[in-house]
């Protein structure tokens, strides 16, 4: 795969070493219609033909030639990077729990619907969406009690009280915290005080609409494009955006603020792992 590329790459004064794959992006974009010179310089009409690629199919228009455009310009699978094996186990498990129990059709439904609209490709969404379901809950494996799936709970560390929705520590309904197989929290969303967090199909679309609102919020407040903004949307998940964006403007990790500090690059590693295995000729 050639390297990532965007505006200004390729000239002598940023980085000529790249001015190689430079010409391999434009010679793609002449393939698919686009009239630009083969100079091995990203200049501002390469990145107007890039970005115009972009929105023709559907990706995040930032003018990042990274692995999913790079894909798309060559009609190939999107490589996600992962550190998990094709045979791990707890992985496998997970996803034969999600093929078993009918999850994917939820999974794929949240992301053409509520993701796509949040500047989300399909296959990206769905990706992201299996990966957090793997670190929340491990797709119902996880929760208690025992283990009890889509109607179970999680996040069972007492927290301050009384508050608006609890006079004791724990939520009054004896349950922890983590809402369901996305682990919807109880004290930020009512969604999760209520009874629809035990349906699958539901608690799958809250927490893509939960992870949409948050990367829009971070568009709007930051720099952050491509990578960079899906990571801090995916950290904000776990710990609120604007804990992301107080990390990303004292110049810390998106995920510093983290369960672990590790959560986005963890969640990315796993959605690495399903992207991997629901490449057109698994699924």
């Amino acid at each position: 795969m050639p390297a990532t590329l965007r505006l200004n790459d390729g000239y002598e004064h940023t980085s000529p070493e790249l001015a190689e794959d430079v010409k391999e992006l434009q010679r793609e974009l002449n393939a698919e219609g686009y009239q630009v010179e083969v100079d091995g310089l990203f200049g501002p009409e390469t990145d107007g033909l890039v970005r115009a690629f972009q929105a023709a199919r559907g990706l995040e228009v930032d003018g990042i030639v990274g692995p999913i455009t790079w894909a798309r310009l060559r009609d190939e699978a999107v490589v996600w990077p992962t550190t998990f094996a094709a045979d791990h186990p707890q992985r496998n498990a997970e996803r034969v729990l999600i093929e078993r129990l009918g999850y994917g059709p939820y999974i794929v439904d949240s992301a053409a619907n509520e993701l796509v609209a949040a500047d989300f490709t399909t296959e990206e969404g769905r990706a992201v969406l299996a990966g957090i379901g793997s670190r929340e809950s491990g797709w119902g494996m996880n929760t208690k009690p025992n283990a009890s799936g889509a109607a179970g709970t999680g996040d069972f560390a007492p927290r301050r009280f009384p508050t608006k929705y609890r006079t004791g520590p724990m939520p009054p309904d004896g349950g922890g915290y983590g809402r369901g197989l996305m682990q919807i929290d109880y004290d930020a969303h009512p969604f999760a005080r209520g009874s629809l967090w035990k349906v699958p199909g539901a608690n799958i679309k809250y927490g893509a609409t939960v992870l949409g609102a948050a990367k829009a919020w971070l568009k709007e407040r930051t720099a952050l494009t491509g990578e960079a903004l899906l990571r801090a949307s995916i950290a904000a998940y776990n710990c609120g955006a604007g804990n992301v964006l107080t990390a990303i403007r004292t110049g810390r990790d998106v995920d510093y603020f983290t369960t672990g500090r590790n959560y986005s690059a963890d969640v990315m590693n796993r959605a690495g792992w399903f992207a991997a295995y629901w490449q057109p000729s698994n699924s």
